[in-house]
């Protein structure tokens, strides 16, 4: 897909500061500029401010359902570890790269609390 990108190919960007405010402590939420077509353990994001497709899989489309209100990074991991057989270091690391990802792609907004 023109512009996607996947979890497993999520590379390890480094998201732009917005404050000093500690990680723990941000809440992440997807912005409203975008189509999603879900394609039952899969979906394509259409973002309507880059003209760019994005293809997730069933952890990225499950991260991006979490995120349709504002969560922080420990209540995303929460509800993973719940629905999957995966250890709290990778969930926690797959998590904050594809929030990376999905922040400098301008799909997920940050909030600070």
């Amino acid at each position: 897909m023109h512009g996607g990108f996947t979890l497993a190919q999520v590379n390890k960007m480094t998201m732009a500061k917005t404050s000093e405010t500690p990680i723990n402590k941000r809440r992440y939420r997807a912005i409203r500029e975008h189509l999603v077509s879900d394609l039952d353990s899969k979906a394509v994001i259409l973002s309507l401010k880059n003209g760019r497709y994005y293809g997730l899989n069933k952890v990225g489309l499950a991260i991006w359902a979490l995120v349709q209100k504002p969560l922080t990074i420990a209540e995303i991991e929460k509800a993973l570890l719940r629905e999957y057989a995966v250890d709290e270091e990778t969930c926690r690391r797959e998590v904050i790269g594809f929030l990376e990802t999905m922040v400098c792609e301008e799909l997920v907004e940050v909030n600070e609390e």
